[in-house]
């Protein structure tokens, strides 16, 4: 999956919206210029409003500046939001290419998708810790793409932020009314490790990187943020166990969600269906596998996996060589193309703050403005390889074809590959998509794809790992519309989940406090494979035998993260049009 911090989830919700669009269209088009320009405006418009979603998506000049949380700011925010509806509204798109509609109701997704965050789901009323996380993901993001050597004007919007920081926590705080019990724990397991990244990985950087009186400049901004998150923390230990469950939005409201702002096809009796037979036939295939495994007298693990990864030191660099595999991999068996411009993942440890909400792999794309290219590929080294082994933990990536299934989901052909390419696209609307029925479920489509290509020769290993993790894509999309319609506690959801998926009890707990506080993200691995699929058929009853996979990954590539819903009519609408002519609209070349 992607990056998944509680933080960023909200931030991500933002990053969606500000970057609404219009599609391609021929320039002389009216309604797609007055599409462009309306969702140009909410772009920088709102990233200058609010600096950290500036950040997140690479604009540059805001970095050493921090958001403004106020009721005045909310009102201001919702008033433009309006504004921006009065104008989508007044655009006659009626008469316009079916692209040009399409953008239209993109851009009427996320706004409403926007507005709803103030109107009905609130969650700077309810999240105690979201200021002290938002501002510690923005300097981390910052941290990330510091130049190697470093840089003074970096260091200075780091530096400015932090000083900015005990005010904008205490602005935050005093937004929420309505703290949330489920918010205030999760919370506060997140800022119990931002001293590690400030008082360590930041610390050491800076100490290296900044004059000596640079750095005591540095280091008492970075005490009192300190001292503000130790108070944050603080307040909501003390207050937590008498705040309510207030993360369900009703089943109402979960279904208008999947409906406007996610463009699913499918309501939620459609998708419980899908997430059953997935988790059903994950089961099947476990046991399938577990039973061929005993038929050989040789158990599930490194020994059917390619052998345990090395501990330490050496584990970092080895993942690296297994991304430089799978690319070698894709590029000799067709898969998709891999174009030459594609820019470097840097495989990092995820950072403890980060922890307590992703538990395994993720990985964060390169941001959508910035000039650099470069992705980020975190992993969560176990405290002992042999003993996840042991366990079979579906988070622990312990032997060699383990860590290739989930880079080829994470990295090559899965998000990084996908995402980077769309960044590229020459039309804004394209380029800056970020529908996840589309990561997700290009990443899923994936998996099974590289058992039955060869990737892993006749080890079980991975296959039963695939098995593994259809269980666990099945049991979060049952689980995600239960806690959000209310008819599954949090304690229900964790233990069903430990239950069908072999997650350990504590990750059980991460994973559904995640979907709890960030619903509708986890079923788009299930609708995404299952809308891919269903396009994969159409597609070649479309085409016939002049198709091929590669040329169906190749034409998927040009349509930006956009939701299925979207791609797939386009998709099938260009099929009479060369692929050089599609790639050439879309920017993709090598």
């Amino acid at each position: 999956m992607q990056l998944v911090s509680l933080g960023k989830r909200v931030a991500c919700v933002l990053v969606a919206f500000v970057i609404a669009a219009a599609g391609p269209s021929p320039a002389a088009d009216s309604s797609y210029d007055r599409l462009q320009g309306l969702a140009r405006d909410m772009t920088f418009h709102w990233a200058k409003l609010h600096p950290f979603v500036a950040t997140e998506l690479g604009i540059p000049g805001e970095d050493g500046m921090v958001d403004a949380p106020s009721q005045a700011a909310d009102d201001r925010d919702l008033a433009l939001i309006h504004t921006w509806e009065a104008r989508l509204a007044a655009i006659l798109v009626a008469g316009a290419s079916p692209k040009v509609r399409d953008d239209a109701a993109l851009l009427r997704a996320q706004l409403t998708a926007q507005e709803r965050q103030f109107t009905v789901y609130r969650y700077d009323r309810k999240d105690y810790s979201a200021p002290g996380i938002a501002i510690t993901n923005a300097i981390y993001t910052q941290f990330e793409h510091l130049p190697a050597g470093g840089s003074a004007p970096a260091w200075n919007d780091i530096i400015s932020r932090l000083a900015q920081a005990p005010a904008y926590i205490t602005a935050g705080e005093s937004l929420v009314t309505e703290p949330g019990h489920l918010q205030g724990v999760v919370g506060a397991q997140q800022l119990d490790g931002v001293p590690d990244f400030l008082g360590r990985a930041l610390t050491a950087a800076a100490k290296a990187q900044l004059p000596r009186a640079r750095f005591l400049r540095f280091a008492a901004v970075r005490d009192a943020t300190l001292r503000a998150v130790r108070e944050e923390k603080r307040y909501i230990d003390a207050h937590a166990a008498g705040w309510p469950e207030n993360f369900a939005m009703g089943r109402a409201a979960y279904e208008a969600m999947l409906r406007d702002e996610l463009l699913v096809p499918y309501g939620t009796e459609a998708i419980e269906k899908m997430a059953a037979d997935e988790l059903a036939h994950g089961w099947a295939q476990s046991y399938w596998y577990l039973h061929v495994a005993k038929e050989r007298g040789t158990p599930i693990g490194p020994a059917t996996g390619g052998g345990l990864a090395p501990s330490g030191l050496a584990l970092i660099p080895y993942y690296r060589a297994q991304v430089a595999h799978l690319r070698r991999f894709v590029a000799e068996h067709h898969v998709v193309d891999v174009p030459a411009w594609l820019g470097r993942i840097d495989v990092v440890e995820t950072p403890k703050f980060l922890q307590p909400v992703s538990p395994g792999a993720s990985m964060e794309s390169p941001r959508r403005f910035a000039r650099e290219a470069t992705g980020f590929y975190y992993i969560t080294p176990p405290v002992s390889l042999a003993r996840a082994a042991a366990e079979l933990d579906p988070n622990q990536d312990f032997d060699r074809d383990r860590i290739l299934s989930t880079a080829a989901h994470e990295v090559m052909p899965g998000h990084f590959l996908q995402l980077s390419i769309a960044r590229r696209h020459p039309d804004f609307v394209r380029r800056i998509q970020d529908s996840a029925s589309f990561a997700e479920g290009w990443a899923y489509y994936g998996e099974e794809m590289f058992v039955d290509l060869g990737l892993y020769g006749d080890d079980l290993d991975p296959r039963y790992y695939t098995a593994q993790w259809e269980r666990i894509r099945g049991a979060r999309a049952i689980v995600d519309a239960k806690l959000a319609s209310g008819e599954m506690t949090e304690p229900q959801a964790a233990a069903y989940f430990h239950q069908e998926t072999g997650f350990s009890t504590s990750a059980a707990k991460a994973e559904v406090d995640g979907i709890a506080l960030g619903p509708g993200y986890v079923i788009s691995y299930t609708v995404g494979r299952q809308q891919l699929e269903l396009l994969e058929h159409d597609y070649f009853v479309a085409i016939g035998a002049r198709g091929s996979l590669a040329h169906f990954h190749d034409r998927l590539m040009c349509y930006g993260t956009a939701p299925l819903s979207i791609v797939a009519p386009e998709l099938l609408a260009d099929l009479s049009k060369p692929l050089s002519a599609v790639q050439a609209a879309a920017g993709v070349s090598r």
